[in-house]
């Protein structure tokens, strides 16, 4: 699949459309491999391996409430006539426990292991507690305020699968089944390199026909955001010299090289031709899409390599939209895109013919659906509308007008 992914009879012309440039990019995208790290430090990271509960968590059943341990079948008549049971002690979480003799009750903590024969729990405020004897008003059955063995999960129960992410939550889980190291697939390396002779750096001020780079930082965090690790950032400007120097030392570096800039067909865009003379080959040159039409995707070797273009709207497109996906399936999750809702359009567009649109949007849920306002200014050359939008409102070819009241797919660009 990877091979066909690189056969360049396959979409002659080398322009794609939105969704065949995804399957591209995944086809030609494998889960790097893993690593055992420990679990404290595996936050986010992907399971690699199927985790199991090797006993059950937890294997002892315990009091679920302060109160009293008993044998259910001795409260029986307690609702008439009242049942007095003698106190054996106090039981703590963490104590081993004595067994419990038929006729006797044993005060307990929560969380403390149920004394052998005891079956049930009465909670303290149910009971007239006399200090070595408490009266029962009302019978118990089986089970009651009781956490029974394997609550959480039973031994051989599947705990989590490779693709997870560790979240919070299933590292606790993990923790409570024994895994004090997992293995997870290694971060997908990236190289950075945007191009364009207007760019200088955040720190500079920008003389006359200049502009700061904010493409790196954007990639920077989306790439942190994604699991990735940024191993090389860096600048070259248009002379096709420097610039290859530049991504030949991107490619020996990285899983994967991000540019921006020099990707369309003008005088100074050498960036495809340079990556074509240092070996590499392309999947796909161009997209039938808007923004991020000179999008490009290829590789050499065993590094990926994503051409992405200069301005700050559609070069976040096109990270958001496509390489987010790829860099998400190299760090080994099992749901590279995120899921896209219907929403109930508030606004109106105007499809493309020909081409997937793709539009900045701001997403809400009442609590029973979702709706989304476009951005009022939706031009490629601004940075404003991806610091605005939570949302990328994904618009297929047609001549249709979308008004209010619409119902259109939309991904989540902060998920």
């Amino acid at each position: 699949m990877i091979a066909r992914a690189f056969d360049p009879d396959v979409d002659g012309g080398m322009r794609v459309d939105f969704d065949r440039a995804r399957e591209l990019m995944l086809a030609a995208a494998e889960p790097l491999p893993s690593e055992m790290i420990p679990l404290l430090e595996a936050g986010d990271r992907i399971l690699a391996t199927v985790l199991r509960a090797d006993e059950d968590i937890v294997p002892y059943a315990r009091s679920g409430m302060d109160g009293f341990a008993l044998r259910a079948s001795d409260s029986l008549g307690a609702d008439t006539d009242g049942v007095v049971l003698p106190v054996a002690g106090t039981l703590y979480a963490g104590d081993v426990p004595a067994a419990l003799a038929p006729g006797w009750a044993m005060a307990i903590a929560t969380g403390a292991p149920l004394p052998d024969g005891a079956d049930a729990v009465v909670p303290i405020e149910c009971v007239d507690d006399r200090g070595d004897r408490i009266v029962l008003r009302a019978p118990l059955l089986r089970g009651d305020h009781i956490f029974e063995p394997g609550d959480d999960a039973k031994r051989g129960e599947i705990l989590a699968r490779p693709g997870d992410p560790v979240t919070a939550g299933r590292a606790a889980l993990l923790a409570a089944a024994g895994f004090a190291e997992v293995w997870v697939h290694r971060r997908p390396r990236v190289a950075i390199v945007c191009t364009g002779d207007e760019v200088v750096a955040v720190d500079e001020k920008p003389g006359p026909g200049k502009i700061r780079n904010s493409n790196a930082a954007m990639l920077a965090v989306a790439l942190a955001r994604d699991g990735a690790q940024v191993v090389m950032s860096s600048h070259a400007g248009d002379a096709p010299a420097p610039l290859a120097a530049m991504l030949r030392r991107a490619m020996e570096c990285g899983d994967l090289v991000i540019t921006t800039g020099g990707a369309s067909v003008g005088e100074r865009d050498f960036v495809k031709n340079t990556f074509v003379a240092l070996g590499a080959r392309f999947a796909f040159r161009s997209l039938a899409l808007r923004p991020a039409k000179p999008t490009a995707f290829g590789r050499r070797g065993s590094t990926l390599v994503a051409v992405l273009p200069g301005n700050p709207a559609a070069a976040f497109v096109a990270y958001a939209a496509l390489v987010r996906g790829l860099v998400r399936k190299l760090g080994g999750r099992s749901d590279p895109y995120p899921r896209q809702v219907l929403a109930t359009l508030d606004g109106s567009i105007r499809a493309k013919p020909e081409r997937h649109y793709v539009m900045f949007g701001r997403l809400t849920n009442d609590g029973r659906s979702f709706s989304v306002t476009p951005l009022a200014n939706q031009c490629s050359s601004l940075v404003r509308t991806a610091a605005d939008a939570n949302a990328l409102i994904v618009v297929p070819p047609g001549n249709a007008l979308l008004l209010s009241g619409s119902i259109v797919s939309v991904e989540r660009v902060d998920a």
